[in-house]
């Protein structure tokens, strides 16, 4: 028996080496019929031949459901090739094998199922095919470009057409198998659409693509009339506006006014408008800029510009009257409030003193050079200055003319200013005047009602300088401000100036004409001039905080005026300005044989996850990046900056018929699958029909049974034995 067990062991063994199996059951196949239009006329005429005992049928396209017959023709499921759902669908009913009858040019990434599945590859039909694609993240006012795509599977001669913006382009093709191409440029003013149809005899396709400008950049503008114009006839959306409020619901702030216009409060938003990503735009209008005293203000050093300084600097005396009369309308603090202009407004090399005189002279600070320093010193004695007591003017300014002998600059002036009659005045007054230093001028300020005006008028002429009057004392600090401006060099030129352009995105293509006003300036260190004008700068920018700040030395109600090109040039700034780093921007587009992504905003080391891969991201222009996946990229796209994601997109859809091997994507599905892909129909019927039942493991099972029973009895027979030995 023993010996039997041991034969019946190894003849199992054998048995199941040799892998026998039983026929159970008919083996349960599902057919995926591809109706997608680039596949369902092949597939409709190979149909017949599909038809296999008791196989269950899915037809899909964009979408699934399960059908009667191979023959069923379904065009209602879309016009895309969408297979993970279509596999979804055969696998609810339990396949053991899965049929696939496509073109293999599939719009997802279907994943293989866990079943055998065979492809059965039928060539797409022959098409034509047109898409429209645009430019990335477009901007109003922008040139772009739409390339109408054509992709001919076989040749043919076509006629194309395109309409939108710029009229109608007519084309006829001689089209060869692959991929053409053809160009249709318009300037984007607004939404736009363009519209394209190509007819051949393998039919009509029509396309459409909508352009949208990313932005309708919103701006506020206060001062300026004239930019509001141009920017309005750019389509940007401009409110014109008196004051700064918050929040500030704007991109761009373009400023026509001075800083003295504004209010403490108004000037820290603005500082965090910049800040926060917005930007400034400062023009030269007759109380902006210079004559605004931005360049003193809180905002300075975010101005890219600053005044040309001209070479040797400017002597200044003022003779103040401080008088018991000056008391009256607060006319001394007003008269204080404009010396302190005239002191901030001074550079380095100017030299200012300020002797004032009621009964007697007093030296409040000799000449002395506006350096830091002594600008801090001069603020802090003129708000020590009182009133009181008579008018006496004569030795103040006789002592005036005296300092400015000594004071080593080319130019000189003596400003004296009163409220009053001088009860000391004489006729060397005028002599010393005439007399004095060719280099010393003097000017003369009648402030009030009650001012000697005849006095004031001759010594102005005698000493070669001007006389102002002053009527109201609510207007000295502009008047202080305005003669610091003239004083100092901060006033305006008049005439042609020619203007060069520079090596910037804003400038591309323009051709300026000469200015007519021009404010002398140069650009900071760490700006760019855009444009110029000999060696003073026109047009300037850069960036301050998270935003961008420019500025413009030209007065545009008074330059530019016939040249049609200011309100583009105005236009490509202003979009310049609104694209800040803190608006990151990102899109995909997919072209032809790739995916391109184009990121805008202010990154340091950006990387683009798709597809489980990442790729940097790389720099092609001013916070601008581009990467490109491969032409099957689908899903989404994650951008990273220091491993941490940013920004996400979709990726766009695949085209229905492409220029694509599909015979070798069913072939890497079927085998991923554990299929293989079918030469052709008659194949089919070579597929397994019946449901075999595997005996190895339940030869190896009663293989082991029987050897544990033999080990068994052999331990049985050998245990009486050693009870007898013992």
């Amino acid at each position: 028996m023993l010996f039997g067990l041991r034969v019946g062991v190894v003849v199992l063994l054998l048995l199941a080496a040799l892998g026998p199996a039983l026929p159970l059951r008919p083996v349960r196949t599902v057919v995926l019929l591809d109706q997608s239009p680039s596949a369902r006329e092949a597939v409709w005429r190979v149909a017949p031949e599909l038809n296999l005992s008791g196989a269950r049928y899915v037809a899909f396209a964009s979408g699934a459901v399960l059908v009667a017959a191979p023959t069923a023709r379904r065009l209602d499921l879309g016009e895309g090739t969408r297979l993970q759902e279509a596999l979804r669908q055969a696998l609810e009913l339990n396949p053991d094998q899965i049929v696939l009858v496509s073109d293999g040019l599939f719009q997802d990434n279907p994943l293989p199922p866990p079943v055998p599945l065979y492809g059965l590859y039928q060539p797409p039909s022959p098409n034509l095919s047109l898409a429209l694609v645009g430019p990335t993240l477009p901007l109003r006012g922008e040139m772009v470009e739409v390339r109408a795509v054509l992709e001919a599977t076989a040749p043919v001669r076509a006629r194309i057409v395109l309409e939108g913006p710029a009229g109608r382009l007519e084309r006829e093709l001689s089209l060869e198998p692959g991929r053409r191409s053809l160009g249709y440029r318009f300037s984007l003013e607004g939404p736009s659409a363009v519209s394209a149809w190509v007819e051949s005899p393998l039919g009509r396709e029509e396309a459409r693509l909508e352009l949208t400008p990313a932005d309708t950049t919103r701006v506020w503008v206060l001062g300026d009339a004239a930019l509001a114009r141009y920017l309005e006839a750019q389509g940007f959306a401009v409110e014109e506006r008196k004051e700064i409020t918050l929040p500030i619901q704007a991109e761009v702030v373009a400023l026509g006014v001075g800083a003295r216009d504004l209010s403490p409060a108004e000037l820290d938003a603005l500082g965090s408008f910049l800040q926060q990503g917005g930007s400034l735009l400062w023009t030269a209008t007759p109380g902006g800029l210079f004559f605004g005293g931005w360049e003193r203000s809180s905002l300075a050093d975010s101005l890219p510009i600053e005044p040309m300084e001209e070479p040797g600097g400017v002597g200044i005396v003022l003779v103040l009257d401080v008088s018991g009369s000056m008391l009256e309308a607060d006319k001394l603090g007003l008269a204080v409030v404009g010396a302190l202009e005239l002191v901030r407004s001074a550079r380095p090399q100017d030299y200012i003193g300020v002797v004032v005189f009621s009964d007697r002279p007093r030296w409040l600070f000799r000449p002395r050079p506006m350096t830091e320093q002594g600008r801090k010193e001069a603020e802090s004695l003129l708000l020590s200055v009182q009133a009181g007591g008579g008018t006496m003017i004569r030795r103040a300014y006789l002592e005036a003319l005296d300092a400015l002998e000594g004071v080593p600059t080319d130019s000189k002036q003596v400003l004296a200013l009163t409220d009053g009659l001088a009860a000391d005045v004489t006729p060397d007054l005028f002599d010393a005047a005439r007399n004095a230093s060719p280099k010393i001028k003097t000017s003369t300020v009648a402030i009030g009602a009650d001012a000697d005006r005849q006095f004031l008028r001759e010594l102005a002429r005698a000493g070669g300088g001007t006389f102002w009057d002053v009527p109201s004392p609510q207007d000295l600090p502009r008047f202080f401000l305005e003669e610091a401006q003239r004083t100092f060099r901060r006033e305006a030129l008049e005439g042609r100036f020619p203007v060069a352009v520079g090596f910037h995105p804003i400038a591309r293509g323009l051709s300026p004409p000469p200015l007519s006003v021009l404010l002398p300036a140069k650009a900071k260190p760490w700006a760019q001039a855009v444009l110029t004008s000999g060696e003073g700068v026109v047009l300037a920018v850069g960036e301050s905080g998270r935003g961008r700040v420019a500025a413009l030395a030209t007065d545009l109600s008074r330059s530019w005026k016939g040249w049609e090109g200011a309100s583009s040039l105005m236009g490509e700034l202003l979009r310049w300005l609104a694209q800040t780093p803190a608006r990151p921007r990102v899109q995909a587009v997919r072209e032809p044989g790739a995916v391109r992504v184009v990121l805008e905003g202010q990154f340091e080391r950006p990387r683009l996850r798709a597809g489980g891969l990442e790729q940097p991201l790389a720099p092609v222009g001013p916070l601008r990046y581009e990467a490109r996946l491969p032409e099957g990229a689908l899903g989404e796209a994650v951008v990273l900056e220091n491993e941490r994601p940013r920004l996400r997109l979709a990726l766009p859809s695949l085209p229905e018929w492409r220029l694509e091997d599909g015979r070798e994507n069913l072939k890497r599905l079927s085998e991923a699958s554990g299929g293989r892909l079918l030469t052709d129909v008659s194949e089919l019927r070579r597929l397994p029909q019946r449901k075999n039942l595997d005996l190895r493991e339940l030869l190896l099972a009663l293989a082991l049974l029987m050897f544990l029973l033999e080990r068994y009895l052999e331990h049985r027979r050998m245990r009486p034995s050693r009870v007898e030995a013992a």
